[in-house]
């Protein structure tokens, strides 16, 4: 971007990286530069036609494998200033691997600074800035209860690098991972499956304070103790009480160590490790725990 500076009260990205089975896009860097506005600020997509994804319906997991093949991959953000935009600051979608958001800023996103989507990898956010995000739908009306959102999420993406951010003042928590139930399977025509969990992931040194009261510094397996009824869902029922619904989350492997500030640490699902950590860290999940199906395997140090 060489100093540019890109402005619009738009709802459009400002930086479209995309690929589809016929493009490769890779090895690409962008840097130094300022974003004002815009929708989803960066957006780095891949480009899923009609016959693609009616066979990824029919068999995520035969076909999840060339999506990610021809996804974008080694894509590069550097000193990137993003403010204020109406969506999220740094998206990465589908299957995209290898994306690096490096000494970047987003301050004030009405969604969150970074998500890191379904089947995307390997990716790394680091040495950035997000601050005083999630707390505004995009038509600048209030967002309320779990509808605010975190700093960064992780939604069944795995094997990425969270190391060195500051996140602060965002408003319902740091740094999200969670498995997708398959939200709206049934009413939404642009549905995408959902069969990756959270996993492998590693959260290193970074500063995360003053991001709401309940969402968490960091939260493994977000959503196991949320009430999903209305959220149409895909994947299997995991218990039922009453009308309520929940789903089973496999979001496990996962390393968060060294990480300063406050808030809680929040640990739902099986098979991680914390180490090291100055917010405390609780381990436990009610429906779990309601099912008589304890959590295993998470290994907590001082």
């Amino acid at each position: 971007m060489n100093g540019s500076i890109l402005t619009s009260t738009g709802h459009e990205s400002a930086i479209f990286v995309t690929a589809d089975a016929s493009t490769t896009t890779s090895y690409i860097t962008v840097k130094n530069g300022t974003i004002q506005g815009y929708g989803t600020a960066v957006f780095v997509h891949c480009a899923i036609n009609s016959a693609e994804l009616a066979a990824l319906k029919n068999d995520p997991e035969g076909v999840y494998p060339s999506i990610q093949a021809t996804a974008p991959y080694h894509i590069t953000f550097e000193n990137i200033d993003i403010q204020q935009p109406k969506g999220t600051g740094f998206y990465v979608w589908v299957g995209a691997s290898y994306v690096t958001i490096n000494n970047c800023s987003v301050d004030g996103a009405r969604g969150l600074g970074v998500y890191l989507d379904t089947g995307s990898h390997h990716n790394i956010v680091s040495n950035s800035t997000f601050t005083n995000g999630g707390f505004l739908n995009p038509d600048g009306t209030a967002k309320t209860g779990r509808g605010r959102r975190e700093a960064i999420a992780v939604d069944g993406s795995d094997e990425n690098t969270i190391v060195g951010n500051t996140i602060t003042g965002n408003a319902y928590g740091g740094i999200h991972l969670y498995s997708n139930c398959g939200e709206y399977v049934s009413t939404d025509p642009t549905y995408i499956p959902r069969i990756f969990d959270a996993e492998y992931n590693v959260i290193d040194g970074n500063t995360i304070s003053n991001n709401g009261t309940s969402g968490g510094a960091v939260a493994i397996g977000k959503r196991v103790d949320w009430n999903l009824e209305s959220w149409d869902c895909a994947k299997p029922l995991y218990q039922q009480y009453l009308s309520f619904k929940y789903y089973w989350d496999n979001s496990g492997f996962n390393t968060v160590k060294n990480n300063t500030g406050n808030g809680d640490i929040f640990v739902r699902t099986d098979n991680n490790t914390l180490t090291n950590n100055q917010q405390a860290v609780t381990v436990n999940s009610v429906v779990r725990t309601l099912a008589g199906d304890p959590l295993v395997n998470n290994q907590v140090t001082p």
